[in-house]
């Protein structure tokens, strides 16, 4: 038999129950909701995809997807330095390093090797906080 401690000890988990349900609801819900992949900050060309590791590969070649970025970042107004394309060590490689400080990356590398053409964008650092 339980006495009034253990009652009211009781009633106080079986408050608390209802509301981590619900919790634990929402949170199932908003990660089968989520996508699996978060849009990339700037539009790539039709037919871009992730792979099965997760990298972004383009529909196009390495010159079509560099002149698409490109034509892309103008539209938008994004200051860049493009670099390349140029050849190193097997690997075709174009960059565009941004310029803005406004972007969330700090460049973008298109780069084409095994018969594929991928974009990486390269997350620009983030500001080191003082305590």
């Amino acid at each position: 038999m339980l006495n009034a401690a253990g009652m009211a000890k009781r009633s106080r988990v079986w408050a608390v129950a209802p509301v981590v349900g619900v919790l634990l609801g929402v949170l199932l819900g908003a990660l089968l909701v989520a996508p699996a992949r978060a849009e990339p900050p700037v539009r790539v060309p039709p037919g871009s995809r992730a792979d099965a590791q997760g990298h972004l590969v383009s529909g196009r070649g390495l010159r079509e997807t560099s002149d698409f970025l490109a034509a892309e970042l103008s539209r938008r107004g994004i200051d860049v330095q493009r670099i390349g394309p140029y050849a190193a060590r097997g690997v075709e490689l174009t960059r565009f390093v941004s310029r803005a400080p406004s972007t969330p990356w700090l460049a973008i590398h298109v780069l084409r090797t095994g018969g594929k053409t991928l974009i990486f964008f390269v997350p620009r650092a983030k500001p080191a906080t003082t305590p």
